[in-house]
């Protein structure tokens, strides 16, 4: 449970990273359109342009400043994230309405990166309320879609400098056929193309932890978590001979068998799992750990040097705790045995020597048990 706790939060930092990168081009395409305007490239009327904006660009800012300032670590962040590209959303829907209709989506796929569907919820119903805002207040205040028409029929040049002249042939008893014509039609689609896409996304992360689930079930020791047999095989026979130098460990619990006969099986698999909690604590993506069956493990270091890796087993050894009380009827303990081999590198060769010196060392220490 830990594990997949630990797994969420760096999904979620990732999640913030992209997050974080998505709204700062999104703040510099705001501001290349404003620019674009004000140099008469684009056709719209500057005073709403530098309206909608100036807000857009400050809605953006919020999370911009957030994500620096708490290095994208914050638990929040991504509700301020949420937040503020829907008020963006909706701001550059009131002012210039038929160039922004589509920035309702934005919210909707930044919230589906995040595990949690209160997320998507914030966003679905906040966007969905913003396009019914939108319309109504874009129709009186803003860049309504009428403006596409208006344009055509009376020209450019009067759309640009006579927004009062247009307002006035607008019937303010419309509220009617905006919410059936406007609001209705664009809710609609909204709500289908955000469930499509959720559902979609939702499959697709569905398939990936099945998969993944499938891919450590064949690679991962049922009992003791560390990679399998059949995992360390295959590196063995086409990673490791790639490698500039390779350091074998081979460790063999001893006595297993007679604590099994003594005191069952559980406590067999108790000395085992113990025995994996302890290489589990060297292994990292340099140093990978394996359970090969029954009671024997290996260690492989990846490109260290001989002297290395034997003095991190020496102090790894001697961390170990003891598997059982001195009460215990049977004392468990590891022999560890390895071999080093350089560039080019011959696997068959150091698992043998790997495997006879652990073999040595086991034979040594049953020779000084008495019990």
């Amino acid at each position: 449970m830990e594990e997949y706790k630990q797994l969420q939060y760096e999904d979620e930092l990732r999640a913030n990273h992209f997050s974080s990168i998505f709204l700062s081009v999104l703040c510099c395409t705001c501001l290349f359109v404003w620019a674009a305007n004000e140099l008469g490239i684009f056709v719209v009327n500057r005073f709403y342009m530098r309206l909608g904006m100036i807000i857009a660009c400050l809605c953006l800012l919020v999370p911009i400043i957030t994500y620096i300032v708490t290095l994208g670590q914050n638990r929040y962040f991504k509700y301020v994230l949420i937040i503020s590209v829907s008020l963006m959303s909706i701001s550059i829907q009131t002012f210039l309405t038929f160039h922004g209709v589509l920035l309702c989506v934005f919210p909707i796929l930044l919230s589906l990166q995040y595990t949690e569907t209160r997320v998507f919820r914030l966003a679905f119903w906040l966007n969905l309320a913003g396009i019914i805002f939108a319309i109504l207040l874009g129709y009186y205040v803003g860049c309504w879609d009428g403006n596409m028409i208006y344009a055509t029929t009376y020209g450019v040049s009067l759309e640009l400098d006579s927004f009062k002249a247009r307002a006035a042939v607008m019937n303010r008893k419309y509220l009617y056929q905006l919410l059936l014509f406007f609001v209705l039609p664009r809710t609609v689609l909204y709500s289908i193309l955000s469930f499509c896409v959720t559902y979609i996304l939702n499959a697709a992360k569905l398939q990936y932890v099945r998969q993944n689930t499938i891919r450590m079930q064949a690679e991962l020791d049922g009992l003791t978590r560390l990679e399998n047999r059949a995992k360390y095989n295959y590196r063995v026979a086409n990673e490791y001979t790639r490698l500039n130098s390779v350091y074998v460990a081979f460790i063999d619990v001893n006595f297993l068998k007679k604590m099994n006969d003594i005191c069952g099986h559980e406590a067999g698999d108790c000395v085992l799992m113990k025995a994996a909690d302890d290489i589990r604590m060297l292994v990292s993506d340099t140093v990978h750990g394996y359970r090969l069956g029954g009671d024997e493990f290996a260690l492989i270091f990846c490109n260290y040097n001989e002297k290395e890796a034997r003095r991190i087993l020496r102090e790894w050894e001697k961390s170990l705790k003891p598997f059982n009380s001195s009460e215990d009827p049977v004392q468990c303990s590891l022999s560890i045995g390895g071999a080093f081999s350089s560039s080019p590198i011959n696997m068959d060769q150091v698992l043998k020597e790997a495997d006879e010196d652990m073999y040595a060392v086991k034979l040594a220490m049953k020779a000084q048990r008495t019990d």
